[in-house]
């Protein structure tokens, strides 16, 4: 069974990114300010993000199910995503997303959520340290959320800030809470400066990291991805294999590189890893730290062409 452990899904982008506003354009173009980037790849002509699309592409590429976080770029899509969860039950496991930048309304949210039925929780942390009033992971708003995950199983998908500047904040919350479910994000940002000790907090108990976007933060290489290739290395030499997960980040990534290709470099790539070492990276420790029981996934009939 192979699990995407890092998807987005929307349905009408209505973000922020550094506190400006970012509105959809067309053609998979997004608008931050007054710059039109492209945010998606060009067939997203009406810049929604369906669960439909990426389940097409997950059929072609043969990824059985994934896990769909968030993002204050895209905007708040809980309500979205709860009809995704109605819909798909067994497809998707699915973040819910709080608003951390503003910490006294973080109870009231949470247990909106929870409400909700959503098992686990979003937390792109990698701005706080940096508001005009910054919020740290382990002040007490933040910490009665992860109490209340930790009593409830829950999983916290979280990208840190670049480097080590957030670690002993989230070591401070897993000493105080071991054995919290929590999923780094973006592979720690690999290669940036001290991104190790991000990726060293699988150390401990239920700790992982997911591999989303690695190949967009090494694309000026393409494919086979080699230098994203020895950064995986490098991360099973220091916490081993049962401690990563593939994800794709898509469908950002695919602006530069197709659904398959950000699958095919840990398919096929990374000959370090043993056959079951690779299982586990392409979904088996996905399946143990969502729940994820498996189900056999319908292939799509062959088509001979007879005729041109």
């Amino acid at each position: 069974m192979i699990i995407d452990a890092h998807i987005h899904l929307w349905n009408k982008i209505k973000g922020r990114l550094g506190g400006e506003e970012v509105c959809p354009v067309k053609d998979g173009i997004i608008r931050v300010c007054k710059k039109e980037v492209q945010g998606m790849p060009t067939w997203f002509t009406n810049c929604r993000n369906p669960a439909e699309l990426v389940i097409a592409a997950q059929e072609d590429a043969g990824v059985d199910k994934a896990v769909v976080t968030q993002e204050y770029l895209d905007g708040n899509q809980n309500k979205y995503l709860l009809q995704v969860i109605q819909k798909y039950p067994d497809r998707f496991f699915v973040h819910g997303l709080l608003d951390f930048t503003h910490p006294g309304n973080l109870k009231q949210e949470f247990n909106e959520v929870v409400t909700m039925g959503f098992k686990g929780i979003k937390c792109p942390a990698m701005s706080l340290p940096f508001l005009e009033k910054p919020v740290r992971l382990d002040q007490p708003e933040l910490q009665f959320v992860w109490e209340q995950m930790y009593e409830r199983e829950m999983v916290l998908s979280i990208d840190l800030a670049e480097g080590s500047i957030q670690v002993p904040e989230m070591e401070r919350v897993l000493k105080r809470l071991p054995g919290l479910k929590v999923a780094v994000g973006h592979f720690g940002m690999a290669g940036r400066k001290d991104w190790m000790h991000q990726v060293r907090l699988a150390k401990y108990k239920n700790v992982y990291i997911e591999c989303g976007g690695i190949i967009w933060l090494f694309r000026r290489e393409g494919p086979p991805f080699h230098t994203a290739q020895l950064k995986i290395k490098q991360a099973v030499k220091a916490v081993g294999a049962d401690k990563i997960m593939w994800g794709s980040d898509y469908p950002r990534t695919m602006v530069d590189f197709t659904y398959r290709q950000s699958l095919d470099f840990a398919r096929y790539g990374c000959d370090f890893f043993s056959l079951e070492e690779r299982n586990l990276f392409l979904g088996g420790n996905a399946a143990r730290l969502y729940g994820f029981s498996y189900s056999a996934r319908k292939k799509k009939p062959g088509t001979l062409i007879t005729e041109f």
